[in-house]
């Protein structure tokens, strides 16, 4: 009989781009399943990864009644269900399930941090989001993180235990062979017509949420002053508004829809096809773990900039396969970005070497591999 193990995510989005595949891996060792909020792709993500998912009531936001009655709900599922391994990866999963699986005797507590909401926060937030990761590093019995840097910030700031990570980092790797770029000149010229984007204009991309944290805010103001004396540019904002917990200014959200140069497009599940027709991908964030779009994007070769910044500053080699920047700095965001469109030599060297630099450190292969043996060797040693 196989072994019974939990995965624990806030929201389905995760396992829609996050883990996208690994559920379905671990159920060739595991008997694997999945608890999460209720959305309306649960039922395609059941499908997809062919387990089994428990919907429960978690909130991202602080909830103190709704957060005790999901951590009582959890401890009683993990009293009937006995699983040997609870595995969690986002702050609030993880906090909920490592408390609830402690008092339940779950064996193997494995929480893997794939990011530190509270090193961009402030006052009394700050406070209960470091309290809310040391709680968390408390009760599980192995921790792992996406990213070098991450290990260093846990390591001397917030827990004593060994803290691991996974391969070369991230919390899934890239599938090379779905990322990449098979799409025709033609095809993409015949994209770029529906986009109603012109065939000579130099496509700026970014993916993921569209809050302030992200960097939002200076992309849209490097992209207007590089847009007046270049007006074959074009920016293109991929992912949904978060307007309750860190949303942009009112002047950028005014500026992105008004622009006729800039086109905002909702949460898509494929975005290989505007990849494809990207010739520069961005990612100006504050915070990061190891983020999966700056290696997706590689993966699809097209050169790289983002801030200069715990896990974008390890996928990004500069001046190899990408350019960083200061974060929260217009100016340096938009000299990288002028840089890579008016030095074309630079621009040929980084898209030439990126594919395969994030390749040879992040395939998801490899990366599975790795992590089937992290979580072997926790059962043998509890």
């Amino acid at each position: 009989m196989k072994k019974k193990i939990i995965i624990i995510v806030t929201v389905p989005l995760v396992l829609e781009t996050w883990l996208k595949g690994q559920p379905r891996y671990l159920s060739e060792i595991y008997d694997v399943e999945i608890i999460t909020s209720n959305a309306p792709s649960v039922q395609q993500i059941q499908k997809y990864e062919n387990v089994s998912v428990k919907i429960v009531d978690f909130t991202r936001k602080i909830n103190i009644l709704k957060d005790l009655k999901v951590l009582f709900q959890l401890w009683n599922y993990f009293l009937q269900t006995k699983p040997n391994i609870i595995y969690t990866l986002t702050p609030k999963a993880g906090l909920l399930g490592m408390i609830a699986s402690f008092f339940a005797r779950v064996p193997v507590r494995f929480h893997n941090v794939v990011g530190l909401p509270h090193l961009e926060a402030t006052g009394k937030k700050k406070v209960i989001l470091e309290l809310t990761e040391k709680i968390t590093y408390l009760f599980a019995t192995d921790l792992y993180c996406n990213s070098i840097n991450l290990k260093n910030i846990m390591s001397t700031q917030l827990t004593s235990k060994p803290v691991n990570i996974i391969g070369n980092g991230s919390v899934n790797g890239v599938d090379e062979n779905y990322f990449q770029d098979t799409l025709s000149l033609n095809e993409k010229k015949d994209f770029r017509k529906t986009l109603e984007i012109s065939q000579e204009d130099f496509i700026i991309t970014f993916v993921g949420r569209i809050v302030q944290d992200k960097g939002i805010s200076e992309l849209v103001e490097a992209f207007s002053q590089i847009n007046q004396n270049n007006p074959n540019t074009y920016l293109l904002l991929i992912g949904d508004f978060e307007n309750d917990l860190d949303p942009v200014s009112i002047s950028t959200a005014k500026t992105i829809q008004n622009s006729k140069k800039i086109a905002h497009i909702p949460f898509q599940q494929d975005i290989r096809t505007l990849l494809s027709i990207t010739d520069l991908f961005v990612l100006p964030s504050y915070r990061e773990g190891l983020p999966n779009v700056l290696i997706e994007a590689g993966s699809m070769g097209i050169p790289l900039i983002a801030t200069n910044i715990n896990g974008c500053n390890e996928i990004i080699q500069d001046g190899i396969n990408g350019l960083l920047c200061e974060k929260k700095d217009i100016e340096s965001l938009k000299k990288a970005i002028e840089k890579l469109m008016f030095n074309k030599e630079l621009y040929l060297l980084l898209k030439n070497n990126v594919r395969n630099s994030i390749i040879k450190r992040y395939s998801q292969k490899f990366f599975w591999e790795e992590l089937k043996k992290h979580l072997l060797y926790a059962e043998e040693t509890k």
